[in-house]
């Protein structure tokens, strides 16, 4: 009996351990890009939802993965990382860099660059050039980066938006209104290609200008999480590195163009249009590499000048580089993808 008394305490405590450990949720929030019934996200974070890629790295540690697709876009996001609710995100750098301004504790890293964006102009109207846009009503989806990418390509010309009458549209909404001739144009991204068969015009985009004019996004986590679970940060890291060299490579441009479009309901040929000519080695690099660092701190500057965020602060204390420079190492890619400089060229 006393035998049995003695065993009773360690029991009960062990049984309470178990209960306690409770299996570990990545909790993983993005912007819903899609233009269909399923949720989509481009890039490194897309290829990894669509394969299931994270679930089977963490399966072996019992980490399941839950994910969240905002149409509410970057603020919505955010709200849900000021309310506890994500440990990581995939944004585009205005909305991020509005939440770290906001005093949300989120580290970036990993980062993508170089998505184009496009000047899409309704059946009937000519316009040229972005100085045909005077007084015009111009969508742009304001809190995201499409606002600091528009405000770039207009100040190359010598405008501000208070030249144009701006109304602030999310993507579906400012499709919408396009094709409906409520809008006379709207600056987005590649999904609005689509508009084309409508008779939309695409006189201008992101192409024809600097690097710097296209938007950048990355993932962002919590410094809770990241400081309580390095080791699943990254696990998460890797996944998105490994994928990042997979779409850089030509030969997957077209099977990733199928994957995304049966994703998204936006055709197939869209994506392998938006990819044309462009640099696939810029554009899905990892590293926080002059190019990716200086237009961040350009993107917090310019957010502070608009009025965008009541606070600057410096980038490279907010960019975590070691999750990204261990699973370069760890996958033998250090030289796989070059340094960018400031101007987007490779060093």
């Amino acid at each position: 009996m006393k035998f049995k008394l003695l065993l009773t305490p360690l029991i009960l405590a062990l049984l309470g351990t178990a209960q306690a450990a409770e299996p570990l949720t990545l909790r993983i929030g993005a912007p819903d890009q899609s233009a269909g019934p399923l949720p989509f996200v481009q890039g490194p974070l897309g290829l990894a939802h669509i394969q299931k890629s994270l679930e089977k790295a963490l399966a072996a540690d019992g980490v399941e993965v839950k994910w969240v697709f905002f149409k509410g876009a970057g603020p919505a996001v955010n709200e849900a990382l000021a309310n506890q609710q994500l440990d990581f995100a995939w944004l585009g750098d205005l909305a991020a860099i509005i939440g770290r301004s906001s005093g949300l504790e989120t580290r970036w890293l990993l980062g993508a660059r170089g998505a184009n964006m496009y000047l899409a102009v309704r059946p009937g109207l000519t316009v040229g050039s972005l100085d045909d846009l005077r007084g015009k009503r111009v969508s742009v989806y304001r809190g995201t980066a499409d606002q600091l990418s528009f405000a770039r390509a207009l100040a190359a010309k010598g405008l501000k938006e208070r030249d144009l009458q701006i109304i602030s549209l999310d993507w579906g909404a400012a499709r919408a209104a396009l094709a409906a001739g409520q809008i006379d144009a709207t600056w987005s991204g590649s999904g609005i290609l689509a508009l084309g068969k409508q008779g939309v015009q695409f006189p201008v985009s992101t192409k024809q200008m600097p690097p710097s004019a296209t938007t950048q996004a990355g993932l962002i986590g919590t410094q809770a999480f990241i400081d309580a679970h390095p080791d699943v940060t990254q696990h998460l890291v890797d996944v998105l590195v490994a994928n990042a060299k997979w779409l850089s490579e030509p030969d997957h441009v077209q099977p990733y163009a199928k994957l995304m479009a049966a994703q998204s309901n936006i055709p197939e040929g869209l994506f392998q249009q938006e990819l044309q000519g462009d640099d696939l080695h810029f554009r899905q690099s990892p590293r926080p590499d002059p190019f990716l660092l200086g237009n961040l701190q350009d993107s917090v500057d310019q957010a502070k000048t608009l009025g965008l965020i009541r606070r600057s602060f410096e980038a490279a204390s907010w960019v975590e580089p070691r999750f990204v420079d261990h699973a370069l190492a760890e996958q033998q890619l250090q030289n796989f993808w070059p340094q960018y400089d400031r101007n987007g060229k490779a060093l």
